[in-house]
């Protein structure tokens, strides 16, 4: 039994962190029980970020390098040739250094859909707390995508760049059910953690829509969530 600490769920996923949907994801398909724990803290764990796993009582951070681990011994991927890794590792890094931060615009930075985001993250806080902690955060975040180089562009740009991604995913995935394999790997928890943020996240972004005019990422999405249960 592992222990993964994240955000408490949102938007009616299992989490609107894509990065934890891919763990719980990749923990599903490895046959690895585990116990979530759901915390806001962040800033407490190492390297300040969610989510964090509790393996063999040590706290490893970052979903990648907790998969890394888990992969040393459960070996998901095992079938892969070094091609299919490849492929995979840029599908991923394409999701989750570019697209992400395209939602992240779209629920943080995006005044038409932060209002959304602010009601669903802060909306049971007390009274006092909402004063102060929506706008700290969203400062937050705004500081964090400027930096990444993100919101150095203007709406129209960054839904363009994220829409031509979608493309892309839709082109290379033609008629297959998954991306890599016939079977879901490490790759597809990643991709599918991205994706189903989008699609099903709770903001009617102009990625959203973009995504529903492919038929095959919509379908894509439904195979991974039906395979993996999260």
């Amino acid at each position: 039994m592992i222990e993964l600490h994240q955000f408490p769920p949102a938007f009616g996923l299992a989490n609107a962190s894509p990065f934890a949907i891919k763990l719980q994801a990749y923990c599903r398909l490895a046959n690895i029980e585990y116990k979530n724990y759901y915390r806001v803290d962040s800033h407490k764990m190492p390297k300040g970020k969610l989510p964090v796993a509790k393996i063999d009582n040590q706290l490893i951070p970052d979903s990648g390098l907790i998969i890394k681990k888990l992969e040393m011994k459960h070996q998901l991927d095992k079938d892969l040739s070094p091609q299919d890794h490849a492929q995979g590792y840029l599908l991923q890094q394409l999701c989750e250094e570019q697209l992400y931060w395209s939602l992240v615009y779209s629920r943080w930075i995006d005044d038409d859909f932060w209002p959304v985001s602010k009601e669903e993250f802060f909306g049971k806080l007390p009274a006092i707390l909402k004063l102060f902690v929506p706008n700290s955060m969203r400062k937050r975040a705004i500081k964090n995508c400027t930096s990444q180089g993100t919101a150095r562009h203007n709406k129209q740009e960054i839904y363009a760049m994220a829409n031509k991604s979608i493309d892309h995913l839709s082109a290379l995935l033609a008629d297959k059910t998954f991306f890599i394999s016939n079977k879901m790997t490490t790759y597809d928890c990643a991709i599918y953690g991205v994706l189903t943020n989008f699609l099903n996240g709770g903001i009617q972004s102009p990625i959203k829509k973009h995504l529903e005019s492919h038929k095959n990422l919509v379908e894509y999405i439904t195979h991974c969530k039906n395979t993996c249960g999260v």
